[in-house]
């Protein structure tokens, strides 16, 4: 019995040295994961920062446009013209979701997450809304109405301070994040 416990002994050491090298491996390699996916996550949203931001500025000189030019001699169409276009965000949200889709979110803790999906809310308010404002520009685009133009001018401010209230919630979720 003794030569068999000291032939199982060695061998039993050697599987649980096994396994747990095996465990502290995976265990880091998650964390190397979750670490790199939290960097991208960072870099994507400065950048979006950075869009919003280039974003507000061109908005504020439409509406500067759309205000100086809201009489009946310009349509919609003129305006959109010589302020050189209207400017929407391209927002991108691509790092976050591929994470959230992976098996390892659950890795990461709730609050990263809900913050993750504030962002999401607000990006999807930005979208409802560019798709409105669009509408608005393009199809009544010939005509000359001052009112018209006065509800454009609404719900582009509207559209801005989505955006601001996003970027805010960006440079908060960086912030945060930067902590983790």
């Amino acid at each position: 019995m003794k030569k068999v416990l000291v032939d199982i002994v060695p061998v039993l050491v050697g599987i649980l040295l096994a396994l747990f090298i095996s465990n502290w491996q995976q265990s880091k390699s998650e964390e190397d994961y979750i670490n790199n996916s939290i960097q991208a996550i960072i870099k994507e949203n400065q950048s979006n920062i950075a869009e919003l931001s280039n974003s507000l500025n061109r908005q504020r000189g439409f509406l500067d446009t759309l205000r100086k030019y809201n009489t009946d001699d310009y349509s919609l169409y003129d305006i959109v013209q010589q302020a050189k276009g209207l400017n929407t965000p391209d927002l991108k949200s691509t790092t976050w979701k591929f994470l959230v889709q992976d098996s390892k979110h659950t890795l990461v803790d709730y609050e990263f997450i809900n913050r993750l999906a504030e962002i999401e809310k607000y990006e999807m308010l930005i979208n409802r809304h560019n798709e409105k404002v669009l509408d608005m520009f393009y199809q009544p685009a010939f005509f000359n109405d001052p009112e018209l133009k006065r509800v454009c001018d609404l719900m582009l401010q509207d559209m801005m301070n989505i955006e601001r209230d996003l970027r805010k919630v960006l440079e908060e979720f960086i912030a945060y994040a930067k902590k983790e």
